[in-house]
């Protein structure tokens, strides 16, 4: 008897897991409270049948697995995708349909990996992750991609490159760059519509109360405002053409960054005189997201 009872709480035990329907909850937004279920296999076919198309590097193919208001939104970027590659190879390693309980659309989540060669020559390998949304009638009408990048990748990587210090035991030595993303890029731009309309209180509200400059010949001074404000008032007009602003940091380092200025610029003195020369300069923000601090390279513009 007592055998049978263990055997009946077993049976009973394996029959709720399997009857278990439900499983996870969304914490937030319209479906907050609710579950998962399983969804189809007619939904996974659907992003296995996209994938296919999408390998043949045929955008008309590929957005015909998407609703129409998706080709709307992301129909002009596909074309121009496709337009970009040469070669595609996206190769799913697990499929898995789901559906929030009560709805009509399933989720289906993708894991593959994906080779990728631009007609441009450049290649590019992603481990991705990503979730489609579709609809009743089969058709994807939500997308979302994460991914992470291989080591070994040419391009994309979010740090690279070598930091060198003349002191080998230098805490920072040979550690990477990362892109900096602290409004550098906006605030060089501002600066420079400032600067070539001479607006000098504008112009000073990018800067620190001290600013360390090296100019061109090598000279290191501190400068404050009223410094910067004479240096611009000796001139008549002011013509700086940007053409390229890189802001990196030292990876794993507070967030003062170096911003990398490309740029032609053209001065007009009072006295007649003029200065154009091609430059390379190198901004340093500070903590507070001003510049501490300029380093600059010349040459004569030919």
């Amino acid at each position: 008897m007592k055998k049978i009872v263990l055997l009946g709480a077993l049976v009973a035990s394996t029959l709720s897991v399997t009857a278990q329907t439900t499983a996870g909850k969304i914490f937030s937004g319209p479906d907050a409270g609710k579950g998962f279920q399983l969804g189809s296999e007619k939904s996974s076919q659907a992003i296995l049948d996209m994938v296919k198309d999408y390998n043949a590097n045929d955008s008309e193919k590929d957005l015909s697995h998407y609703s129409p208001e998706m080709q709307k939104k992301t129909g002009d970027f596909n074309k121009k995708w496709h337009a970009y590659a040469k070669k595609i190879n996206n190769v799913p390693y697990a499929i898995l349909p789901i559906k929030v309980v009560g709805s009509t659309d399933e989720i289906v989540m993708l894991q593959s990996t994906e080779e990728r060669e631009a007609i441009d020559g450049s290649k590019q390998k992603m481990n991705l992750f990503e979730l489609f949304k579709v609809d009743k009638s089969g058709k994807i009408s939500d997308f979302n991609q994460y991914y992470s990048i291989p080591k070994s990748n040419e391009f994309g990587k979010t740090e690279g490159g070598k930091f060198i210090t003349a002191d080998p035991k230098n805490e920072v030595n040979g550690r990477p760059f990362q892109f900096s993303n602290r409004g550098e890029v906006e605030a060089i731009e501002k600066l420079n519509k400032a600067y070539n309309a001479m607006d000098i209180t504008a112009t000073l509200d990018f800067f620190a109360d001290k600013v360390t400059i090296t100019d061109f010949d090598g000279n290191k001074v501190v400068v404050t405002k009223n410094d910067l404000r004479a240096m611009v008032d000796g001139y008549t007009s002011l013509d700086w053409k940007i053409n390229g602003i890189l802001p990196i940091k030292i990876a794993y380092t507070d967030p003062v960054s170096g911003v990398f200025v490309t740029s032609t610029e053209k001065r007009i003195s009072k006295d007649g005189s003029v200065w154009h020369k091609s430059l390379v300069e190198i901004f340093q923000f500070d903590l507070n997201g001003k510049i501490s601090g300029i380093e600059q390279y010349s040459r004569p513009k030919k």
